[in-house]
């Protein structure tokens, strides 16, 4: 009886082989939990891929009041499932899609297959991301100003502007919590600016530097009341074969928004000069300014009705951006500057400047845009500015109220993505959760 005592005694104290029973059995959970780490490290990659993905559709769609609920899920469906693709990690749903006052809240899930934690029955994770977008109310004022010259014709630049700058307008215009709030002026520019013949008899353009055209037998330029009258030989109206097209005011009026007289006549220095129709080798087919408006279709029809043409000159189309956003100013409907109203130009050109009222010498001319991008900063105004391709890479930047607010592109397809990311600064949305 003892014997077994003592056997069953030394069987209890026997430790060989245990630590690997022990290990064996401490594994499994340890296992578990690695393969937990890793599954839930995956789960993490999927809610930051949610959060990216619903942020760019938020961004998207936050701006589009006047919209129904269902056209804005569509769209924020659309942007989601853009920046999600299928062959990403994950199995996201569709995009729930809420709007409170300004704020709106997208919200999605996905389901993440479990590698590990399916021994414990744990074969998938839910994994849920939201974004919040905040509309900041603030009202906005846009002035356009292109460059539409003859080299906008090569390679599809202008054909992509026109596209990227409808865009735009969307863009912000969908952003307006008012009809409204939000106003875009469209000013297209080549050595000139085309304000319409309507305007013949405004009070704001002067004379003196015009040559009316004859019709076919007079001498002096035509004018027959400012010539000598031969009858039938020549057109009897002074500004005869006038089409709308502006000149640079006098120095140094040309970089600056001092208002013209309201009172007839004169050959006033503040007054804009109207321009010869043979100027800048007889192409003053320039599409006219469309001031401030909020009327989306038309401003959109007037951007498809942009011809190039002609010689470059920024500081004029610059002047006239500057002008549309001045209270007063000739074909101005801008409000006064407020707080809650910001004011912006958009420029883009894609070349040097070649020609203005008095030089073909780029470094005189660019010394006038320089000037006036300094006064229109000044003036509280801010400037975005692209250059395309070609041009003057300083001179185009400096004009930029920040350098993150200067685009240099290589080919035209890129203009979309830089209107894009512009309207998007412009639309008074931020992302707020």
């Amino acid at each position: 009886m003892s014997s077994l005592k003592a056997l069953f005694f030394s069987f209890l104290a026997d430790r060989r082989g245990n630590f690997a029973i022990i290990f064996a059995i401490a594994a499994i959970p340890i296992l578990i939990a690695a393969g937990a780490a890793v599954d839930i490290s995956r789960a993490y990659i999927v809610e930051n891929r949610l959060k990216a993905a619903l942020d760019a559709a938020a961004l998207a769609v936050g701006g589009m009041t006047g919209r129904s609920q269902s056209e804005i899920e569509a769209m924020a469906q659309a942007y989601f499932d853009a920046n999600y693709p299928t062959d990403k990690l994950g199995v996201p749903g569709s995009v729930s899609v809420v709007q409170s006052g300004n704020e709106v809240i997208l919200s999605a899930a996905a389901e993440l297959p479990t590698s590990i934690m399916g021994v414990v029955g744990i074969n998938t994770l839910n994994v849920g991301a939201s974004s919040q977008v905040t509309r900041m109310g603030k009202k906005l004022e846009v002035a356009l100003v292109l460059d539409n010259t003859g080299s906008m014709n090569s390679g599809g630049r202008l054909t992509v502007l026109k596209a990227a700058s409808k865009d735009l307008i969307d863009t912000v215009g969908g952003a307006a919590l008012n009809p409204g709030d939000v106003k875009v002026a469209i000013v297209p520019f080549n050595v000139d600016v085309n304000v319409g013949t309507s305007y013949e008899s405004a009070t704001w353009i002067r004379w003196d530097e015009f040559t009316p055209t004859s019709n076919g037998g007079g001498w002096g330029g035509g004018g027959c009341s400012w010539w000598e009258i031969l009858t039938g030989k020549c057109n009897s109206n002074p500004h005869a074969g006038w089409d709308g097209c502006i000149m640079d005011r006098d120095q140094s009026y040309d970089a600056q928004n001092t208002l013209p007289p309201s009172t007839s006549g004169g050959s006033d220095a503040t007054r804009y000069p109207a321009s010869n129709s043979d100027k800048d080798n007889g192409e003053c087919s320039l599409q006219t300014i469309m001031p401030l408006s909020y009327d989306w279709t038309a401003l959109k029809a007037h951007i498809d009705n942009m011809v190039p043409a002609g010689n470059t000159n920024t500081t004029i189309g610059l002047a006239w951006g500057w002008n549309m956003l001045t209270p007063g100013h000739p074909l101005s409907t801008a409000a006064a500057y407020a707080d809650d109203l910001d004011k912006v130009i958009v420029f883009l050109t894609d070349g040097d400047n070649t020609l203005n009222r008095w030089s073909n010498n780029s470094s005189t001319i660019n010394a006038r845009t320089t000037s006036i991008c300094a006064n229109i900063k000044a003036s509280g105004i801010q400037v975005y500015s692209i250059r395309v391709i070609d041009g003057n890479a300083s001179l185009i930047r400096n004009c930029a109220t920040e350098t993150s607010m200067y685009f240099s592109v290589s080919s035209a397809s890129e203009l979309t993505s830089v209107f894009a990311s512009i309207a998007q600064s412009l639309s008074n949305l931020r992302i707020s959760r």
